[in-house]
């Protein structure tokens, strides 16, 4: 007989500890997809801010049609000292009367960049 009640008090238990745990792992879930789709959103702004960090060549040469990510730089930026560094909104702002235009490299990775971006403005971002 004390085996059997203690054998249903395990059994209890056990069902409290799994619906505890259950409950739980749904919660880190829902937390994961809420902050997932928030970082989402943050990167999308920061991305049409043109507040984001990027490279000028300043070297001579022929006349400027793209700037680089500082963030996420392709492999046509070799150095740094090259460029200029500035905001995206200051590097249109550059453009003269005589200058083509002027637009975002197209090898630059501008989706990590702007997570990165949106992550770093974050007042949230714990380092």
């Amino acid at each position: 007989m004390n085996d059997e009640e203690m054998n249903k008090l395990r059994m209890r238990k056990l069902k409290i500890l799994s619906e505890y745990h259950e409950e739980e792992k749904r919660r880190r879930d829902k937390l994961g997809a809420e902050l997932a789709e928030i970082e989402q959103a943050m990167a999308r702004v920061a991305e049409s801010s043109l507040s984001m960090p990027c490279f000028v060549r300043a070297t001579p040469g022929p006349k400027q049609t793209v700037y680089h990510s500082a963030d996420a730089t392709c492999d046509r930026v070799r150095d740094r000292n090259n460029y200029t560094p500035c905001t995206e909104h200051a590097a249109l702002e550059e453009l003269g009367p005589g200058d083509y235009y002027l637009r975002r490299c197209t090898a630059c990775d501008w989706e990590k960049a702007a997570h990165l971006h949106a992550q770093r403005d974050s007042p949230l971002r714990v380092e």
